[in-house]
């Protein structure tokens, strides 16, 4: 990165690792492992990128704790839980929406609770 911010590139790839969690809606673990390549390939080249890739990842592993706590409570409820299933699924598409607008606009956006300790690991 130089002082200007972030190259046309690296906003690139960062909105790129957000919109990856796209990809679990057509493809099985897709979520998980675009950002984990994103930023297997960008943690040496570009902390701007490192920083979006891992904090994408992090959002989808906790979404699938959420998912988890979701079944559990529809399976206790006898499916009347269920209901429930809509909010990491409107979770899922307003923050990733939100992350990949804010990272082609070449800020350092963080997601609730995931954005700090992402933060921190690069």
């Amino acid at each position: 990165m130089n002082q200007n911010g972030p190259t046309s590139d690296e906003r690139l790839w960062a909105m790129l690792a957000h919109l990856s969690a796209l990809l679990g809606y057509v493809v099985l673990l897709g979520q998980y492992i675009a950002p984990l390549v994103i930023y297997l390939v960008y943690r040496e080249r570009s902390r701007f990128v490192a920083f979006h890739a891992l904090q994408a990842l992090y959002f989808q592993l906790a979404l699938l704790v959420l998912w988890v706590i979701v079944c559990i409570f529809a399976f206790i409820t006898c499916g009347l839980g269920a209901i429930l299933a809509l909010v990491p699924i409107v979770l899922n598409l307003v923050f990733v929406l939100l992350a990949a607008i804010h990272a082609n606009n070449g800020e350092w956006y963080e997601l609730p609770i995931v954005g700090a300790i992402a933060k921190t690991s690069v």
